[in-house]
């Protein structure tokens, strides 16, 4: 029985020696290899043959202190408009639209316009890749924009809300809206309110109330009808969400505190009625 039991463990054992080595292989290699720099890491980024490690160092560059230098928007434009692996492409749009630089909405408008633009120049985005690229293009118009920019933002931002496939893609355009006072807009947001999709629904509606002051409940008849008597002072009200439509909450420990006393709600719902 004892030699059965050594038989039975001298293969574990084998195997915990051996993990170990790894282990301690992997540890030392570490201790030894050089630290790359986030200008090492960006070249990686553009030019390694395997997606994974492309993926990898954008990654790490897009977290890094030095994501706003020069040769890092560069390389996210390259890999935002040309990477294969749709993960990498999202990783570079989002570092673009942290960044807040002008350029990153010249490329979002490239990524979501692709067909206005040849294949060398942009390779079709993925449903993940517009999202990215539309939800930065939407945190983008809440700054300032060119004249130009902001017009070719505005149509952008209404044909993604009005065809876009994607329901995140939709939402994302309808919450980028809300900063146009403008009555396209507005027209644009009312037309959403006909989405297949009520989180679209939902989001148009509270842009349109952002923008305007006011809310109809998701009523794109009531909402048209306001708007054709409203012609002159459409955003007249806007800038502020009617009492109606603000959260019960604001910020994260308002959020705490409303989720606990709900909880304790729940738990102690107290003496019914009679």
């Amino acid at each position: 029985m004892a030699a059965g039991c050594g038989v039975l463990l001298a293969p574990a054992s084998g195997c915990s020696k051996g993990g170990f080595k790894t282990t301690l292989d992997t540890s030392i290699k570490k201790l030894f290899t050089p630290k790359r720099t986030p200008q090492q890491y960006m070249l990686i980024a553009v030019s390694d043959a395997d997606p994974d490690l492309r993926r990898d160092a954008v990654t790490k560059v897009a977290e890094g202190k030095k994501r706003d230098e020069e040769w890092a928007i560069k390389g996210f434009i390259a890999i935002a408009l040309l990477e294969s692996d749709p993960q990498a492409r999202c990783v570079a749009v989002r570092g673009l639209g942290r960044s807040g630089d002008p350029r990153a909405v010249e490329t979002c408008l490239k990524i979501l316009n692709y067909r206005q633009h040849p294949p060398a120049e942009v390779r079709p985005p993925g449903d993940l890749c517009r999202w990215d690229a539309t939800a930065a293009l939407a945190e983008l118009s809440a700054g300032q924009l060119s004249d130009e920019l902001r017009a070719q933002v505005l149509q952008t931002l209404l044909d993604r809300l009005r065809g876009d496939p994607d329901r995140h893609v939709r939402m994302a355009a309808a919450r980028g809206l809300q900063h146009f006072s403008d009555p396209a807009a507005a027209r644009g947001l009312i037309d959403g309110l006909r989405d297949e999709d009520f989180a679209v629904v939902h989001r148009c509606e509270h842009s349109l109330a952002w923008l305007t002051g006011v809310t109809h409940d998701c009523d794109p008849y009531l909402w048209e009808q306001w708007f054709e008597a409203h012609q002159e002072d459409v955003f007249a009200q806007g800038g502020e969400l009617p009492e109606s439509r603000k959260p019960p909450y604001e910020g994260w420990w308002g959020k705490s505190l409303y989720k606990t006393k709900q909880f304790f709600q729940w738990v102690f719902p107290g003496r019914k009625e009679k």
